[in-house]
């Protein structure tokens, strides 16, 4: 097996993945066949489209959503975007960590780690209201779906991707 290469979600670091005991590396276009692909929530929804049209040892997809067409999401997002372009870093990320998707669950996140232009674009061509649905039938490479317990609406996601891919296993 070749080397883990991984797409982290929204405000991830590509040091989120250090706990990984294998070889990793963030997702490039020179990544092998016999690579394994694993993306997590927004990471995951691009690795999806990644899929399908190139073919990997394995993928894992974590907490990801399946995208669709949605106005007020894109709206939202949008929002998002210019606050990450302007908005003082403290209070933006306090806002950021109160979304009731969080669950209360706070990352200390500092402004020096990121490109906040780069985030903004990552939110207006990312979004699932902007991303098409993925086309799962089409995907080769075998899956494996992994859903929080609790959260149930990454739970049916997980459920109906998975009836719909022609290889793959859904662990909650």
């Amino acid at each position: 097996m070749g080397v883990i290469r991984t797409l982290s979600g929204f405000l991830g670091l590509p040091s989120d993945w250090d706990f990984l005991p294998w070889p990793h590396r963030p997702y490039d276009k020179d990544a092998a066949d016999d690579d394994v692909l694993i993306g997590y929530s927004m990471g995951g929804r691009i690795a999806l489209r990644i899929l399908e049209s190139r073919r990997f040892a394995k993928a894992v997809i974590i907490s990801a959503g399946l995208n669709a067409p949605d106005e007020a999401r894109r709206a939202r997002d949008e929002e998002w975007a210019r606050r990450f372009e302007r908005e003082e870093w403290s209070s933006l990320m306090r806002d950021w960590n109160a979304q009731p998707v969080f669950g209360g669950h706070h990352v200390e996140r500092r402004e020096e780690d990121y490109d906040r232009a780069e985030l903004a674009r990552a939110l207006r061509e990312h979004s699932p209201a902007v991303l098409p649905p993925p086309q799962l039938e089409r995907i080769e490479t075998p899956v494996l779906w992994v859903a929080g317990e609790r959260d149930a609406k990454y739970v049916e996601i997980g459920r109906r991707a998975v009836a719909r891919l022609p290889n793959a296993e859904l662990w909650i």
